[in-house]
């Protein structure tokens, strides 16, 4: 991960962390995880202000946070890009050679 990176549709990357202290998956931007105040004390601050002690990932997340919700800016599954599907590769070749 590399602070202040976007993906491509022009938003910062979020990640969901579980926190320890309430049990709400709360959203936390990648800049926010390189940050060597956080890096130093392990502690996130979420999009919603809340600061995050993050519960191991293996853990079942936990219930999402509204107001991260409301403030993600990154686009919903829905509407984000289409990426074209990858191209067969090798098919020339079973063609050109014999079976």
């Amino acid at each position: 991960m590399t602070a202040g990176r976007t993906n491509d549709a022009g938003c910062p990357d979020v990640l969901t962390l579980t926190s320890v202290l309430d049990g709400r998956a709360h959203k936390v931007t990648d800049a926010e995880l390189c940050a060597p105040h956080s890096v130093r004390t392990g502690r996130y601050a979420a999009l919603c202000g809340h600061l995050v002690s993050p519960a191991p990932l293996i853990d079942v997340a936990g219930v999402p946070c509204g107001r991260c919700g409301q403030l993600d800016p990154t686009p919903p599954a829905d509407e984000a890009p289409r990426r074209r599907p990858a191209r067969r590769r090798g098919w020339g070749l079973r063609r050109m050679l014999p079976a």
